[in-house]
């Protein structure tokens, strides 16, 4: 398990503002998110193309989170991009040993996620074939700036929450990396840390705001 870390996510729909977001962090995160959304498992669509990635230089390291229904047709690229941790949803899994191999031969990090309507247990068995990285999903996926799911409040209320998610995954598995992901700012994400986080990816709180500089720093103070 690596320390608490703010990870900026980069949630938009052409290669412009994805190009845009990540200089905008470049001085102040050392990993940088990357939403990608083909419209298959997502309502809308994002920038979803390794091209425009693969001869763009950064420091940054990059985690990309493949929102698509097929991901084993598309994480080959992606890595070939540049992409040093690939986030895959187990709802869009057809074949986890293709998948698995394909980052291990690549020495990148793979992520499992799950969406709010997703139970933390589905993703324990995984924990038993050597995935030591895992992602709870807090928002629907594709859209940015949306609401924490804490399975109290809003329309969402019926769901599981995702501090809860997030306790009961980190008790099964003590040295996991738990990344939480949708809707994250300023006291959610301590919550987060206490229930078992230690990466979160932040989207809206951190391009949204007037200071980026100061709004990744206040995030880190809240988890430290």
């Amino acid at each position: 398990m690596t320390d608490a870390e703010i990870i900026p996510a980069v949630n938009a729909a052409s290669w412009e503002v994805v190009k845009k977001n990540i200089r905008l962090v470049e001085s102040h995160a050392r990993w940088v998110h990357l939403d990608v959304a083909d419209g298959t498992f997502t309502p809308n669509t994002l920038w979803h193309n390794p091209a425009e990635l693969a001869d763009f230089e950064t420091p940054l390291l990059l985690e990309v989170h493949l929102m698509v229904r097929n991901p084993e047709a598309v994480i080959e690229k992606w890595i070939e991009a540049g992409a040093r941790r690939i986030i895959v949803h187990i709802e869009a899994l057809t074949d986890f040993d293709f998948i698995k191999k394909t980052c291990d031969t690549a020495r990148v990090l793979l992520t499992l996620s799950i969406t709010p309507e997703t139970s933390w247990t589905n993703l324990v068995p995984y924990a038993k074939r050597n995935i030591i990285s895992f992602q709870v999903l807090s928002v629907h996926p594709g859209l940015a700036g949306q609401q924490f799911i804490d399975g109290e409040t809003g329309g969402d209320a019926y769901l599981e929450s995702s501090y809860d998610k997030i306790k009961r995954l980190r008790e099964h598995c003590p040295f996991c990396d738990i990344e939480v992901d949708g809707g994250v700012k300023v006291g959610i994400a301590k919550k987060c840390k206490e229930a078992g986080a230690n990466l979160f990816a932040v989207a809206s709180a951190v391009f949204g705001a007037p200071d980026i500089n100061e709004a990744i720093n206040e995030l880190k103070r809240d988890v430290d």
